[in-house]
């Protein structure tokens, strides 16, 4: 005996699919919106990272480094 009394719980359930539809959709936004956050919190390590570096060179003064440093944090 199946879960096929049940509506939802059989494989397409009561909605013909429909739920498993809504799922996965929802998920893949989920998704999509993480990996769009994370990218972009990425690209602004990555320019602390150069500024840092630059500043470790001797190619940013004090003042400088902590203007630019400032906005890219805001």
């Amino acid at each position: 005996m199946g879960y096929s009394g049940c509506p939802g719980l059989g494989f397409f359930g009561g909605m013909g699919g429909g739920m498993w539809t809504y799922g996965i959709a929802i998920l893949l936004i989920i998704l999509a919106v993480v990996y769009f956050v994370n990218r972009g919190n990425h690209h602004k390590n990555t320019a602390l990272e150069t500024l840092d570096q630059e500043y470790a060179k001797g190619n940013v003064s004090d003042d400088d480094y902590r203007k630019r440093k400032d906005n890219l944090n805001s």
